[in-house]
């Protein structure tokens, strides 16, 4: 053994029995500190200070080390340690990797493979790792890196521009809500002034008017004073005093009189009395929980939702969509479409496995994302999200639209085969088939965002290859009828009318009213789920359509109908 602890290079190609590793950055300097750390980039021991010194340099902060318990046993040759294992086995912590198993896709050292590989062919790690950056597995590996890195860019922008819009959202919503504050304040202030106006003006109309009393109080105080004076004066003469007396007894009936008229509109003028009456509206307002308004936290995405009534307009054809594009690898087949703003359809294009953006006002393509696999149904998700059933790949995938972009985001696998896709309530509907066994298990699940089963039941119509779901109902829709179920999966309705026979899309247009497009007819169907009865509100053929659509949208903003590629109008 060297000096300072360092091993010869035959004992660096070889696990020493020596059980103290030394930190080699201070073995350097020489001092001998114990080891607590292995990096792996440098290939080199170090004690706690090296490496938190190691973790502040920019070119080394990103380093991985090794913990005392998983580091390597030996020290190692640096000039050979690029082509020697540097990672311990999990298992034996005292022995290095050294083979791969390609049976069971695993690692291991000497004493694994003598233990739980004895009958497999194992491969020697070092040349296993020369061919494998040449293989197509390492290649696909890198490129789904990359997706992901793009995901996760994609998400972290969505993040951010979220946190924006709350941010604005929020300034927003607090300047409108003192703005109404000052309008309030404004309308109370000068209802204020009108009544303390009415109230000052009352005030000096009476004490003008008892003003006047007072006068005629003092006239008449000073005509009695008169008579009074002439009396006394002539109490000694007896002819004079009888004249001012009967003179006296005159004046004072004309005197009574006037103090009774004073007397009177006393009486009637402080009978009138100001009194502040508080407007019983204002009191109810004031002890409401609502006063000034409430903070509404709704999530929901865009809906088709209407006031119209769409059982009674007219219609007019506008155009056929344009939705072709040079990446294309086969002719369109829209499965399925989605309202996600207004104006603005996503089309889930079975043929070529992907979702384009479409603004149906003014027949352009504004967006076009690729697919983990072929879509059929899908569904508008709150905050501009939507999400689309991948039946081969039993797997929900999500995307973002922002500024008119289609953004790929995760997925999540469901337990089948899965057509029918929509959203209420935070939640995911989905109608499966589970063919593993025959017959078949048709079903539908109620999920969490993230996947997690809520609710699970099977269905008695077949497999339903969509599924609409309103604030009650659940509708079904098969080849030859659709259910209305209640969400514990129980049959509220049966609608087997040959009006939505092979009927295909179906979408929520509020207050338990459903569209259908019932594809043999080429009818669009009118469904009233609180009257559980259905109209025909615009036949395809009367506008000489050829086409054989599977899906349908309506925009209530724009009022228009799509229905395959052929836009209509409502005329109200």
């Amino acid at each position: 053994m060297e000096a300072g602890g360092r091993k010869s290079d035959n004992a660096n190609e070889n696990a020493s029995n020596e059980s103290v590793l030394h930190c080699q950055p201070c073995l350097q300097d020489g001092r001998e500190l114990n080891a607590n750390g292995f990096c792996k980039i440098c290939k080199e021991f170090m004690c706690d200070p090296c490496i938190s010194a190691h973790k502040r340099f920019a070119m080394s902060r990103n380093h991985v080390f090794l913990t005392k318990d998983k580091m390597p046993s030996f020290y190692m040759n640096k000039d050979k340690a690029d082509f020697l294992p540097t990672e311990p086995c999990l298992e034996h912590r005292s022995e290095m990797i050294k083979y791969y198993c390609p049976t069971h896709d695993d690692f291991g050292c000497s004493v694994c493979i003598v233990l739980h590989h004895r009958n497999c062919k194992v491969e020697y790690l070092l040349e296993t790792a020369k061919q494998y950056k040449e293989s197509e597995e390492y290649n696909t590996l890198n490129e789904n890196i990359a997706h992901m890195e793009t995901v996760l860019s994609a998400l972290n922008n969505e993040v951010n521009d979220s946190e924006a819009f709350v941010t604005e959202n929020t300034k927003e919503e607090i300047q409108k809500l003192r703005n109404f504050r000052a309008e309030i304040n404004l309308v109370l202030d000068t209802k204020e002034n009108m009544l303390l106006k009415d109230m000052k003006e009352n005030e000096i109309k009476q004490k003008e008017i008892l003003s006047k009393l007072r006068v005629g109080i003092t006239g008449l105080k000073q005509t009695l004073a008169e008579t009074t004076t002439g009396m006394q004066t002539t109490q000694n003469q007896l002819p004079q005093h009888f004249i001012h007396a009967k003179m006296a007894k005159k004046q004072l009936v004309k005197l009574q009189g006037g103090l009774n008229k004073i007397n009177a509109e006393i009486i009637l003028d402080t009978s009138v009395r100001c009194t502040f009456l508080t407007d019983e509206l204002t009191k109810s307002l004031i002890n409401s929980s609502d006063i000034l308004g409430r903070v509404d936290f709704s999530n929901e995405g865009i809906t088709s939702e209407t006031d119209i009534d769409l059982s009674t307009v007219e219609w007019t054809k506008d155009t056929e969509l344009d939705i072709s594009c040079t990446e294309d690898t086969s002719r369109s087949l829209i499965t399925r479409s989605a309202l996600v703003e207004p104006g603005k359809c996503l089309l889930a294009d079975n043929l070529n496995a992907c979702v384009t953006l479409v603004d149906i006002n003014d027949n352009k393509v504004l967006s076009r994302i690729e697919l983990l696999g072929r879509p059929w149904q899908m569904c508008a998700l709150p905050s501009g999200h939507a999400a689309v059933a991948l039946p081969n790949e039993c797997k929900v995938q999500f995307m973002s639209i922002a500024n008119d972009l289609v953004i790929a985001g995760a997925h999540i696998g469901v337990s089948g085969s899965c057509y029918g896709l929509a959203y209420n309530d935070k939640s995911l509907f989905v109608s499966c088939v589970h063919d593993e066994e025959a017959p078949a298990d048709y079903y539908v699940e109620r999920l969490t965002i993230t996947g997690e089963v809520l609710q699970s039941f099977t269905t008695k119509i077949g497999f339903a290859r969509n599924i609409t779901v309103s604030s009650s109902s659940i509708y079904l829709s098969g080849l030859m009828r659709i259910l209305q179920l209640d969400f514990n999966g129980s049959l509220l309705n049966t609608y087997d009318d040959p009006l939505v026979t092979l009927s295909s899309e179906s979408i929520n247009v509020g207050k338990e009213r459903i569209l259908v497009l019932a594809r043999r007819q080429c009818h669009i169907v009118l469904i009233n789920g609180k009257e559980r009865n259905l109209k025909v509100i615009l036949s395809l053929k009367d506008f000489g359509s050829l086409n054989d659509p599977h899906n349908l949208s309506f925009c209530p903003v724009s009022r228009k109908l799509l229905a395959g590629l052929e836009v209509f109008s409502a005329v109200i």
